[in-house]
């Protein structure tokens, strides 16, 4: 069994995610009204370098808080970023594709730059028993289930060059999450995966 203090996963994905408000039913207990949610999804977190260009991808998948990308693209004259929400469909029976516009930084430093991200994943090991508590300004929030280490192959295609990624970490996970009522239920500080 796992058991975590806080759960450390990325900087960014920590800072990110969450269009839906997920499905909760609220089940009074004797320290008080508790939401509880079922997550399932995909995590993984890559990055590669070609020359001089550094790129960074962050994928995210949650059923219950929605889709997320990273992107972030760096040469030795400008640096490429974007973040946030996206369109469902990131994991999909072991492949990823995902066509994206990226804005340089800061904005307006130039032309936006368009990055294909292709790929693989798969299952690659047994599933580890996650336990996971912490402790945020609403309460304690406390998630249960699995995680299973997935592997990936992963290029990015950008300013016309093609780089391959490792991704590390990279799992799926199914987890039962309990949060106090009125806890929030959408924003980073609500994410398990985090």
């Amino acid at each position: 069994m796992i058991f975590h203090t806080r759960p450390a996963l990325t900087g960014v994905l920590v800072a990110a995610l969450f269009a839906a408000t997920p499905a909760a039913a609220s089940t009074p207990d004797a320290a008080g009204p508790y939401t509880r949610t079922v997550e399932k999804g995909h995590v993984l977190a890559c990055a590669g370098e070609k020359g001089e260009l550094r790129v960074d991808v962050e994928l995210y998948e949650n059923s219950a808080f929605g889709t997320h990308v990273q992107v972030s693209v760096r040469t030795a004259e400008a640096e490429y970023v974007r973040g946030g929400e996206t369109d469902g469909g990131l994991f999909d029976n072991g492949t990823i594709s995902r066509r994206l516009v990226v804005p340089p930084q800061p904005e307006g430093a130039g032309p936006s730059q368009t990055v294909d991200i292709d790929g693989t994943y798969a299952l690659a090991g047994p599933r580890e028993r996650v336990h996971e508590v912490y402790d945020e300004p609403f309460g304690q929030v406390v998630s249960k289930g699995w995680r299973t280490p997935m592997s990936a192959a992963v290029t990015v295609s950008v300013l016309g060059q093609r780089a391959d990624l490792a991704c590390d970490p990279a799992f799926a996970f199914d987890l039962k999450v309990r949060r106090p009522a009125g806890a929030p239920t959408t924003g980073p500080e609500a994410d398990p995966a985090r």
